[in-house]
């Protein structure tokens, strides 16, 4: 898997010794609450690390995958950033990013989002990426705009939910 850098973070695979650090993300229902489809609280670090196996053994094809978001600066883990199949056919692409709570607020989850869809468009010949965002998650919606993704209406296609979707086309980054 790529290593992509930002001006602040590091977007890297993940390693089992992340898990520790991970679970700060994945363990807390502030964070997982918000996730499609609904994704339990992990509870401990053993989970974590067996989470972690599975992400790192994914066998879909690039640029499919889960990644780390480290800060540069410190080498500390904020967060973390995907590419994900939608199902139920898999033929759309979303972009899933979570972050520790304690690093909300400053601009980390739009970053590393944007990046990564750059990435993937740039050298997965991705042509449009989705995002997916329960209607009362403004931080995710807000989130999904800064990266310029534009709102594009509801769906419950995806993981049987309500849900609102984003979209960024390779041809919108040629206007940013």
């Amino acid at each position: 898997m790529t290593t992509i850098d930002t001006e602040r973070l590091v977007i890297r695979p993940w390693e089992d010794a992340d898990a520790a650090d991970a679970l700060a993300i994945y363990g807390d229902e502030q964070v997982t609450r918000w996730l499609s489809p609904v994704m339990s609280r992990v509870p401990d670090v053993t989970a974590m690390r067996l989470l972690l196996q599975k992400w790192q053994e994914n066998g879909d094809p690039a640029p499919a995958g889960h990644w780390a978001v480290v800060r540069r600066d410190t080498s500390q883990l904020v967060g973390g950033v995907g590419l994900l199949h939608l199902p139920p056919w898999q033929g759309d692409l979303e972009l899933a990013w979570q972050l520790a709570p304690t690093a909300w607020g400053h601009g980390y989850a739009a970053e590393a989002g944007s990046a990564l869809v750059r990435w993937a468009m740039h050298q997965g010949n991705v042509d449009e990426v989705f995002a997916v965002v329960r209607p009362d998650n403004t931080r995710g919606a807000a989130t999904a705009q800064r990266i310029g993704m534009e709102w594009i209406g509801e769906t419950d296609k995806y993981h049987d939910l309500n849900l609102h979707l984003y979209r960024i086309r390779h041809y919108d980054l040629s206007y940013r």
